[in-house]
């Protein structure tokens, strides 16, 4: 039996080994020769990071171009592994009724449902919509992300940190 999983996962290995064919090439032509697990660490920071953009790019046009209404709490998802976040409602200038799932765990205020919420949306595209307020928050959720992507990429570039 041992030897069947130890079969199973040289193969599973072997896998992602060939997987990063194209990106090995890359880096050799570029002079490098990182190992899987740094090819992976760049991969993840990558993804991570391109996310994170989008999120920050959301962030920045609410800024410049947001408009506010109070919304309500019409539910809790609980659906994930991580902490209970609201589900929140609003009213556009139009009348038009939108919802979001709110990226932030509930407090004190957004922990029942039909507690009012204010919201800064985008009048362009209201689907882009957050809470206002809860500044801490929302910086410690960023700088926490953005020290996961700093940390895969300097795992990925930095040789010795990781052996081979």
């Amino acid at each position: 039996m041992e030897q069947g999983w130890t079969s199973f996962w040289a193969r599973i290995s072997e896998a992602f080994h060939e997987a990063l064919f194209p990106f090995r090439v890359i880096a050799a032509a570029l002079g490098g020769h990182p190992s899987d697990i740094q090819i992976w660490c760049f991969l993840c920071g990558a993804f991570f990071l391109a996310l994170l953009a989008i999120q920050t790019y959301g962030d920045i046009v609410l800024r410049r171009r947001g408009a506010f209404a109070t919304g309500k709490v019409v539910s809790i998802d609980k659906s994930s592994d991580g902490p209970d976040t609201p589900v929140i409602e609003f009213a556009d200038r139009q009348g038009k009724t939108w919802r979001f799932d709110s990226s932030l765990p509930i407090n004190k205020t957004t922990r029942n449902v039909g507690a009012p919420v204010e919201v800064i949306y985008d009048p362009l595209h209201p689907k882009r919509a957050r809470e206002v307020g809860r500044r801490l928050t929302k910086a410690v959720h960023l700088f926490v992300w953005y020290a996961v992507v700093a940390g895969l990429i300097l795992l990925a570039f930095l040789p010795g940190l990781i052996s081979n």
